[in-house]
């Protein structure tokens, strides 16, 4: 790429959305899992999350011409309780396997007060926060985590140099009596990959802190963290302060996804073939003190929050997904961000797939 030529565009988001279901389509996706797949790409996007959105055709359409992801692949019961559910992906798009295992987890609320599901042989299912939020705004507490089965190794324990953890996200949904539900999303990793993805695609060095190299020196080029092998690490959550605290929540992350799955977690071979795990818990507050009186605290928590004294140069203090929301509204009427290099891979695959641009 020419210095002259922009590192990022701007696609109206329904030209984007359009675009996603052709590819998807031709790539042998149908019905309801198409518009879930597009809708949560679109979803993470428009949030904001710009390394778990429309960057992610990529990785998907690998995904499914290696047979890794497989369309259509049905969601199995292996155990189930009154509360609940061990379920198979068998490989299937993760952003319809997180959906349909979320909606089953929040029917097991429904009946006992408390949902839980186990899900193995997932896939990658984007933005976390996407999938909590509409439980949260349904009345429920909802929480959502996933790891790698060990097969993608980003994120160094702490005090070690090398790759083990994988960056072992969460997301919790709290409802609010507003209506607008506090959104959690984290990885218990410093940064996601696909943030550094991002940062490398705009030319721009990671922030110091992010990155590990294998002599135990920070560094901030992410080049030393896609090499082959990997010279770089990312850091626990915390960073080199407290990222003692990122790494023991990572462990939480990987027993209760990998671990009561049988996926697998941390450590294992990067070559093991075994799928995304998810762990999901779903709380109804209508079994403890009701949802009204939980939402109505939750509520009077955030405007004390929000209410708080100021530090000098800061206009507003927001609560956990204040910032999504706004991001959204903002892209809505701007149009999207897409990298240099994302588009022009997404252009090849349409090139691929006999897909004329100027359809869609």
């Amino acid at each position: 790429m020419s210095e002259r030529e922009p590192r990022t565009i701007r696609m109206e988001p329904d030209r984007v959305a359009r675009m996603m279901d052709r590819i998807f389509e031709r790539l042998g996706l149908e019905g309801d899992e198409r518009q879930v797949v597009v809708e949560r790409l679109m979803e993470a996007s428009l949030s904001g999350y710009h390394s778990h959105g429309v960057m992610r055709i990529t990785m998907y359409t690998e995904g499914i011409r290696a047979g890794n992801m497989v369309p259509g692949a049905p969601l199995d019961l292996l155990g189930e309780t009154v509360s609940t559910l061990h379920l198979d992906a068998n490989k299937g798009m993760g952003p319809w396997a997180a959906t349909e295992a979320m909606k089953r987890t929040v029917g097991k609320a429904v009946e006992t007060g408390i949902g839980c599901a186990s899900v193995v042989n997932a896939n990658d299912i984007a933005r976390l926060g996407g999938y909590v939020e509409q439980p949260a705004k349904d009345g429920y507490i909802a929480l959502l985590m996933t790891n790698d089965a060990g097969s993608n190794p980003c994120v160094a324990p702490w005090g070690a140099t090398s790759p083990l953890m994988s960056t072992n996200p969460m997301a919790v949904g709290i409802p609010r009596e507003s209506g607008d539900p506090i959104l959690i999303d984290i990885s218990t990793g410093v940064s996601s990959e696909g943030r550094v993805k991002m940062l490398r695609n705009r030319g721009k060095a990671v922030p110091d802190g992010w990155l590990i190299d294998s002599n135990g020196q920070t560094t901030t080029d992410p080049e030393a963290y896609f090499s082959t092998p990997r010279q770089a690490a990312l850091l626990p959550l915390g960073s080199l302060i407290a990222g003692h605290k990122g790494f023991a929540l990572s462990i939480l992350v990987d027993v209760l996804t990998g671990g009561l799955s049988g996926a697998g977690c941390s450590g294992r071979s990067p070559d093991d073939l075994d799928q995304n795990a998810l762990f999901i818990l779903v709380i109804d507050p209508d079994k403890f003190v009701s949802r009204t009186a939980l939402s109505a605290e939750v509520d009077r928590l955030a405007e004390s929050i929000k209410g708080a004294r100021r530090a000098p140069g800061v206009d507003e203090i927001r609560v956990p997904g204040d910032g999504a929301r706004s991001e959204r509204q903002r892209q809505q009427e701007q149009g999207i961000e897409i990298d240099s290099p994302v588009w022009s891979a997404i252009q090849q695959i349409m090139d691929e797939l006999g897909i004329d641009q100027r359809s869609v």
